[in-house]
């Protein structure tokens, strides 16, 4: 947050195992996802990322556009232009959806049928001064026993003969 806005970069990123088709192949996805992050203006939630239009462009222009049908989903914004964006909340709201298609594959009658599905989140927020320590450091204590942090070891070894 600086000046009431917030200010730096952010995305999110959704992977779902999808639902696949007995009879399409490894590559015919029967599920698919739609996610936002999304904040409260007064009393309507707004998308902070994603737009959440696959459901509501053509099918043609939501498989060219937005790869409707793939497992994974990344949205991205910058707030730094314009000195950020105005924000008064002190939440967000991860929104998802998931849909299914061509349910006679499974012998099922209605979208219930298909169960839970299993989606990983990933929202990452940038300082865009780099002070990204402040933002991890401001998370955790807010979100506590609700975060999984995770370390990646990024030190690769490479033997050339």
């Amino acid at each position: 947050m600086r000046n009431g806005k917030l200010y730096g970069r952010a995305s999110l990123t959704a992977i779902l195992r999808p639902l696949v088709s007995p009879f399409g192949g490894a590559n015919y996805y029967a599920s698919r996802l739609q996610t936002s992050l999304r904040y409260q203006d007064g009393d309507d939630w707004k998308a902070l990322l994603g737009s959440m239009k696959e459901s509501t462009l053509t099918e043609a222009e939501a498989r060219e556009d937005l790869k409707k049908w793939q497992p994974v989903r990344r949205h991205c914004r910058d707030f730094t232009k314009r000195s950020g964006l105005a924000f008064s909340g002190n939440s967000f709201q991860l929104y998802a959806r998931v849909f299914t298609r061509d349910l006679y594959q499974f012998k099922w009658k209605h979208h219930s049928e298909a169960g839970p599905q299993e989606a990983a989140f990933v929202l990452t927020l940038t300082a865009p001064e780099g002070d990204d320590g402040a933002i991890y450091n401001s998370m955790v204590q807010q979100l506590g026993n609700f975060v999984q942090s995770a370390v990646v070891d990024q030190e690769i070894d490479i033997s050339i003969a």
